[in-house]
């Protein structure tokens, strides 16, 4: 019943606009940086005085741009951006939708019975903020790639590691959406249930990256990669990031699980 279950919130997904406003900005982002690094290589090669102030590890970079080093560069402009957390916008606005308005909207309700254990709809909504989670992750990484091969050059040294890095982001923000969708359980008014949201991230991401808060914060380690980077982070940090992400995302299915069991929410 839970596979039919989130067979069902997969569809929703599919035919749903959101999916394809974020696809379209993503692939509008990544375009759009293909072209402002595309410009910075003339400067660099024309020895433009714009460029005389980046470092030379940024020029080499910029210099001999490829898909691997392009997706190191674009991690931090989409999925671990941190002052303007677009991932975590994202995932706000889809967990608000698939908790908050499914049960304001009946939907909810409605496929609840359907299942003799309440608790079975409210797992199939977990799987499904993981899925779209995993799903923003794996669309960045091969548009990116595609893309940043065709504008500069292929190559495939380093990609493991870069990938492992993405997907570090998996976990850490679909535990945050989850805690935010169960929030929007209590506020009728979407708009307030995203606004929550987005300000929850912005100040999470924030402090993460000016405290030591994202030692413990569900989605630190948007925070961690603006002080390490890329070529830097460690797996030990990226493990570590996640484990604590895991632990909120227990605590908050157990907080859901309680919720559901009570007919007034399924």
């Amino acid at each position: 019943m839970i596979l039919k279950l989130f067979k069902n919130e997969i569809i929703k997904m599919l035919h749903s606009k959101k999916l394809y406003v974020l696809m379209v900005f993503v692939i509008f982002m990544i375009s759009a940086i293909c072209y402002m690094i595309y410009l910075e290589k003339g400067h660099i090669m024309n020895n433009a005085p714009m460029s005389r102030k980046y470092n030379s590890q940024l020029k080499i970079e910029i210099l001999n741009m490829n898909s691997v080093i392009f997706l190191k560069q674009f991690s931090t402009e989409f999925i671990f951006r941190t002052v303007v957390p677009y991932f975590a916008f994202f995932m706000t606005v889809f967990s608000v939708s698939i908790f908050g308005e499914d049960f304001f909207s009946g939907n909810m309700k409605y496929f609840a019975r359907l299942t003799k254990d309440h608790v079975n709809v409210f797992k199939a909504k977990i799987l499904s903020i993981i899925f779209y989670s995993a799903l923003v992750v794996i669309l960045t990484l091969i548009l990116g790639f595609t893309i940043s091969a065709f504008v500069f050059k292929l190559s495939f040294d380093g990609l493991g590691r870069i990938v492992l890095i993405y997907f570090s982001a998996i976990i850490p923000v679909a535990s945050f959406g989850l805690i935010i969708g169960i929030i929007s359980l209590f506020f009728k008014n979407t708009t307030i249930s995203i606004s929550i949201g987005i300000v929850s991230s912005i100040f999470l991401t924030v402090s993460d990256r000016l405290t030591i808060t994202s030692n413990f914060s569900p989605i630190g380690v948007l925070g961690l990669m603006e002080k390490f980077r890329a070529d830097n982070i460690s797996l030990i940090s990226l493990l570590m990031v996640n484990g604590v992400s895991i632990i909120y995302l227990l605590g908050a299915y157990f907080i859901g699980r309680k919720l559901f069991k009570n007919k007034e929410f399924a």
